[in-house]
């Protein structure tokens, strides 16, 4: 083999050598960086069942205040009903339902 073809072999090892530590490099630090993602995901589960048990002891909390105060809410039969009847009452009325409520509270000789 002449010089050249060594040279070019030799920066084709050390291209390779360095190719391979940088691939090295990259699996240590996303290893490191999984490790991570994992340990906050355990903290954030911890979060979240700590919440939800403070969130229960709210509820229960404010249930019982309720009963001892003699205070007693029906619960709404539909679960947003306390914001949407007031919603489905202003779009009924603004399509046309206004008219139809004026016209049925006509006295029975007043109407066509």
């Amino acid at each position: 083999m002449t010089t050249l073809a060594w040279v070019v072999v030799g920066l084709l090892a050390a291209g390779l050598m360095l190719v391979g530590g940088a691939w090295f490099r990259a699996t240590r630090r996303l290893a490191g960086a999984d490790a991570t993602v994992h340990d906050l995901e355990r903290r954030l589960d911890a979060v979240e069942a700590s919440s939800a048990r403070a969130l229960d002891t709210a509820r229960d909390a404010a249930a019982l205040a309720r009963r001892a105060s003699g205070e007693d809410d029906p619960a709404p039969r539909v679960v947003l009903e306390p914001v949407t009847g007031p919603l489905v009452k202003a779009v009924a009325f603004g399509v046309g339902a206004r008219r139809a409520m004026a016209r049925l509270a006509r006295p029975a000789g007043g109407r066509r």
